[in-house]
């Protein structure tokens, strides 16, 4: 039996929450059945963990606007390749797909999509008239959780068939690793006797690491031994990149000793190690990768009360939610955590097993398999 040929087209190899889900399709789809190739519009630093596992991967020059040469592009490539199946992932990668896929070739194409926001943006512009025109021909639609299915539903009725869920997953086993917790600690200058809380997400306006700085700033009297490690990295290009600001306001708040930015890191099992609670304090998320790899890792969790979050953290249950944007609820917390170990290693317990039933790696990689067939 021939394998199945997969195109994955994405944004961009930054190490965001969607490249990781197709970074971790492509090292575990079955290489019996599969092959698997990479398109992106921009590099990035998961560029060589791509090339690893997949036959070639490309990039498309695509000019600032619309570029129906990127598009063509795109379609030589299936062409060229043989590409059975493309799995486009957000809007844009989908959009400039469809020519090369289904109207030219004839291809299977699965359009993931991860945000929320994203949907709501599409519906409201002039690509809310396109995407309804596309869905037409588009195979499947599928959104990372029940909000993002919801709002596809609710904004293109009369293609409600046409979108699925698929819960994104995690490879368990690979979270929980305490016995790299001493070196990562020593490495970041975290003695035995402080309380880390980290939180693992680029710098993006949505992503509100300024939420946690005042938090931050509220707890050092109170909770001195609190100490703060921020893992990912802001980006040049994105003109509201806010890690200038963050960095800012961590001076202002004389929390340089308190709050770390460890910038980029590949090992994030050996991250979340070093941590004994784990925070993420977004305006919106699809649904949070870095929250499930979190509970992977054993970690007690707090979220903000928002879209994406709230489908994986039940408050008092499983993991402590806050109130979005409000620092003194998320310090309040904080302190729940320090001073509640018991409740806070109960719902870690909780959290984990969650993972381990509801975002398993395994059934997570089938389902898209089954729709790559």
């Amino acid at each position: 039996m021939d394998k199945k040929k997969v195109l994955f087209i994405l944004l961009q190899l930054d190490a965001g929450g969607s490249e990781r889900v197709a970074l971790d399709l492509a090292r575990n789809l079955d290489k019996k059945r599969f092959e698997v190739y990479l398109a992106a519009f921009k590099g990035g630093v998961l560029e060589h963990a791509f090339r690893d596992v997949c036959s070639d991967v490309f990039f498309i020059d695509k000019k600032p606007g619309f570029d129906l040469a990127a598009m063509l592009r795109i379609s030589r490539i299936i062409a060229r390749h043989r590409i059975d199946v493309v799995n486009a992932h957000h809007y844009m990668p989908c959009f400039y797909s469809f020519l090369g896929a289904r109207v030219l070739h004839n291809r299977n194409l699965v359009y993931t999509e991860h945000s929320v926001p994203e949907v709501e943006d599409i519906r409201a512009g002039v690509h809310g008239t396109l995407l309804n025109m596309m869905l037409y021909r588009l195979g499947v639609v599928v959104g990372v959780s029940q909000q993002i299915t919801e709002t596809f539903k609710r904004s293109f009725p009369d293609h409600a068939k046409k979108f699925v869920t698929i819960l994104n997953g995690v490879d368990v086993g690979k979270f929980y690793q305490p016995q790299l917790r001493d070196g990562v600690r020593e490495q970041f200058g975290f003695s035995k006797e402080h309380f880390v809380v980290g939180t693992v997400a680029n710098f993006r306006k949505i992503k509100n690491h300024e939420c946690i700085v005042r938090a931050a700033a509220r707890l050092q009297e109170s909770v001195p031994q609190v100490r703060f490690l921020f893992v990912g990295t802001g980006f040049p290009s994105d003109p509201e990149d806010p890690e200038g600001h963050v960095r800012r306001l961590i001076e202002d708040c004389g929390l340089q000793d308190r709050v770390i930015l460890a910038g980029y890191q590949e090992n994030i099992p050996a991250m979340l190690a070093a941590m004994d609670a784990f925070c993420l304090a977004s305006f919106s998320e699809g649904l949070p990768v870095s929250m499930l790899e979190a509970m992977a890792a054993r970690l007690p969790v707090i979220g903000s009360r928002v879209r994406g979050i709230v489908e994986v953290v039940v408050d008092g249950n499983n993991g402590f939610l806050f109130s979005s944007g409000d620092d003194q609820s998320l310090a309040t917390c904080i302190e729940q955590v320090v001073n509640n170990s018991e409740e806070a290693k109960r719902f870690s317990i909780v959290a984990f097993d969650m993972v381990k039933t509801v975002h398993g790696l395994s059934q997570w990689v089938d389902c898209y398999a089954n729709l790559f067939v």
